[in-house]
């Protein structure tokens, strides 16, 4: 079975990280298809799948607890970086 193609690439060819598809879900941002393939590729990346299931729990948790809005991208990024180094330990 061939691999459908990546709709994240751009129009000057180049191919996304992991992670800069990432954030496109994660924003929102992303059609239909793209959603579609980025859950494809969950099945096969379990970096992906780690990194995508923690950065919608921070999500759901600071909507949450954060006057019902979006948080600041910068606090999003420090929470990240401090429960990495907590499970680093």
């Amino acid at each position: 079975m061939t691999p459908p193609n990546n709709p994240f690439i751009l129009a000057d060819g180049k191919k996304p990280t992991c992670m800069e598809m990432l954030q496109v879900i994660i924003d929102g941002e992303a059609s239909d298809e793209q959603q579609e393939y980025f859950k494809n590729h969950m099945d096969r990346c379990l970096p992906c799948f780690k990194s995508y299931d923690l950065d919608m729990a921070i999500k759901r948790l600071l909507k949450t607890k954060c006057c019902g809005g979006d948080a600041p991208t910068d606090l999003v990024d420090q929470i990240k970086v401090q429960i990495s180094q907590n499970s680093a330990s």
